[in-house]
């Protein structure tokens, strides 16, 4: 993203992003993530939990990728709506 998508997409993420949870299961999500996280880890020796931890930063990236794609189309999307549509 260029710096100002870049600054949109911060602020949104920082500033909008968790008032839009409610409206989902996402608190709901992240608590059953989190309990089957936590069964695994207490059962993993420290040698799988480190390679644990790397699959999760992994997952990490991967989600803020989706998420940084989700909002260039939305933006794309809006931008689409404003511009006039007659032949």
């Amino acid at each position: 993203m260029d710096n100002l998508m870049q600054a949109l997409f911060d602020h949104i993420t920082e500033h909008l992003l968790g008032k839009y949870y409610g409206q989902t299961a996402f608190a709901e999500r992240c608590a059953v993530r989190d309990e089957i996280g936590r069964k695994l880890w207490e059962q993993l020796p420290p040698s799988q939990k480190e390679q644990l931890e790397a699959l999760q930063r992994a997952y990490d990236h991967a989600q803020m990728a989706e998420l940084e794609a989700m909002f260039l189309a939305s933006f794309d999307q809006c931008k689409s709506l404003a511009l006039p549509h007659s032949a």
